[in-house]
């Protein structure tokens, strides 16, 4: 009998072994939260025991770490999907949650699929307030970054633009602050910087309501002196004036402007002092005795005991001992615009040659010579049928190029029958084929109501009844319809009858 018992008990015990063997996991799914809150919402989802006791919880949090938990509940060995619900509290305004639907049994665990919820801004919420302060602990390398964030009842996120200008361009890790009502103290460390440089930075705060940028704030890291070089001014035929700035960085700094045709300059200004401040202070140095109509490359270079520093290179162009101007970049075929200019030091009835290269032509061809007047002053009309770039040569000096781009000339005129009648002109180009646009004013813009393809003679009609009475009309040649070398033309507006 003993034997017997005995016998049945193992067989028992191999039963349940196989039993729970047989078992199956549980089916989880996480559903959409409901009855979102400020602080509190309910958590949904679902799960089929499939044959075997299970229980769920949920985890929620705000990433896909959780962190928290609902209780656990039992919802029996079935073999069908049940609902899952479960209400959480105390959340923050205004916050993004995660929560997953967890289901356990004998045959194992299964986790529903990642959901997210926001919870409702509390009451007066609104984008944070922000106050970029003062950089402390500035080394060579490093800076430590301050400035005040007031989440505005929202949780918030916050994190600094830094870089050397106020593109900025790097920022600080992004961290988060509880949705509190009260300004709160945040500081975040940069290293890596180059010493001896200006930095910008700003204090960025996001919440639910909206992103604050900070006001824009500066530091120069210590080192060696800091220079910018700056724009060349009073440029003239043989002279210039350089500028800049350098920041001594606390030490006694002296400096000076390397200049020259080429980047191996190879002369330089006198050295001069700049104190042992740390702001930034303007610096500039007079050139004589310059080539005309060159380009010369220069940079400011300063100097203390923490070593040199080079600004960037910089260029200026001497003025020509020709000068040449023109008033206006474009003109319509067939009119005129007026180059004029100077010869630097001449007498009056110093020939110049006005020199032209119409579009597609290789060279400059001369097209005229004109008399200097009182103080070397010239000039000429030009009637330029196509784009051409001028030059004006005297004295064995040519001034720089200066390019007049031209319209095409569209007329536009009202003919018997009640057509509208155009033509496009410009030299003797043909613009056969070319497609016009009719358009009339709507506002402040431009509609086109019908193209039509140009003539053999470069001629188009429109019927007047197109355009309702009054209204202002025109026609348009687009650039792409022009062809190279012209710009887009544009005929004077009509008032329709």
């Amino acid at each position: 009998m003993r034997r017997l018992a005995t016998l049945l008990v193992a067989v028992a015990a191999l039963a349940a072994a196989v039993s729970a063997r047989a078992a199956t996991a549980p089916t989880a799914g996480t559903g959409s939260a409901s009855a979102v809150g400020t602080t509190s919402a309910t958590l949904n989802g679902t799960v089929d025991p499939n044959g075997t006791a299970t229980s769920v919880y949920f985890q929620y949090g705000t990433t896909s770490a959780y962190g928290s938990t609902t209780a656990t509940q039992g919802v029996g060995s079935g073999t069908s999907t049940i609902a899952v619900v479960a209400p959480i509290t105390g959340l923050q305004p205004g916050t993004v949650y995660h929560f997953r639907l967890v289901a356990t049994s004998a045959g194992g665990t299964s986790m529903g699929a990642d959901e997210s919820f926001a919870t409702a801004p509390a009451a007066g919420a609104s984008a944070p307030a922000v106050a970029t302060g003062s950089a402390t602990k500035v080394s060579a390398s490093s800076a430590t970054l301050n400035g005040t964030v007031t989440p505005n009842g929202q949780a918030t996120t916050w994190y600094f633009d830094y870089g050397t200008s106020t593109a900025y361009g790097s920022r600080t890790a992004v961290k988060s602050l509880a949705a509190g009502t009260k300004p709160a103290s945040v500081a975040a460390a940069v290293s890596g910087l180059h010493a001896g440089t200006v930095y910008h930075y700003r204090l960025v705060a996001t919440n639910a309501s909206g992103t604050t940028l900070g006001a824009d704030q500066t530091f120069a890291t210590v080192g060696p002196p800091a220079v910018q070089t700056g724009a060349a001014q009073s440029v003239g035929v043989n002279s210039a004036t350089l500028t800049g700035t350098v920041s001594p960085n606390g030490r006694a700094t002296s400096w000076h402007f390397d200049y020259g045709t080429t980047t191996a300059y190879g002369s330089h200004t006198a050295s001069e002092s700049a104190g042992s401040g740390g702001a930034a202070e303007p610096v500039s140095a007079g050139l004589a005795g310059l080539a005309p109509g060159t380009t010369y490359h220069y940079r400011l270079v300063a100097t203390s005991s923490a070593g040199t520093t080079y600004g960037a290179d910089q260029t200026f162009t001497t003025l020509a001992a020709v000068t040449m101007a023109r008033p206006a970049a474009r003109v319509v075929a067939g009119r005129a615009v007026t180059l004029s200019g100077t010869v630097a030091g001449s007498p009056p009835g110093t020939k110049v040659a006005i020199m032209a290269q119409p579009f597609g032509a290789t060279s400059f061809t001369e097209v005229a010579t004109v008399a200097t007047g009182a103080g070397g002053a010239w000039r000429y009309l030009a009637r330029p049928t196509i784009q051409t770039t001028y030059q004006a040569s005297a004295n064995g000096g040519t001034s720089a190029p200066a390019t007049v781009g031209v319209r095409p000339a569209v007329s536009l005129r009202l003919v018997a029958g009640g057509w509208y009648r155009t033509q496009v002109r410009a030299g003797t180009a043909s613009f056969a084929g070319r497609s016009v646009q009719l358009q009339r004013r709507d506002g402040d813009r431009w509609v086109t109501v019908r193209r039509s393809r140009l003539g053999r003679d470069s001629a188009a009609t429109f019927r007047a009844s197109l355009v309702p009475a009054g209204t202002e009309v025109r026609v348009a040649l687009s650039v792409n319809q022009a062809g190279p070398g012209y710009l887009a033309g544009f005929s004077r507006a009509l008032t329709a009858g």
